[in-house]
């Protein structure tokens, strides 16, 4: 039982870390240079949870050519509902 416990909380604490991850990225991009270590850091990290995201809203008509890129926040929205999810059923 204690491996179980163990992986939850490792696990929701991935998600959590992602998500502010995801945050920090948001708000780097508005301010940042692109050459910024941590932004690059932030970058990194995140891309691969992101980018099939962003694939997928390409994908919709509405969205193909909007200046916003709504990836982040369906990620952000994303990674919240598996954390809740995990923790309703613990």
């Amino acid at each position: 039982m204690a491996v179980l416990e163990i992986l939850e909380a490792s696990v929701l604490g991935l998600l959590s870390a992602m998500g502010y991850v995801i945050l920090a990225r948001c708000i780097m991009s508005l301010f940042a240079s692109e050459e910024s270590k941590v932004y690059m850091f932030c970058c990194a990290v995140t891309e691969p949870v992101v980018a099939p995201v962003r694939s997928l809203l390409e994908r919709i008509p509405l969205l193909e050519n909007s200046p916003i890129d709504f990836s982040f926040m369906v990620t952000y929205l994303l990674l919240t509902i598996c954390r809740l999810i995990l923790l309703s059923v613990s």
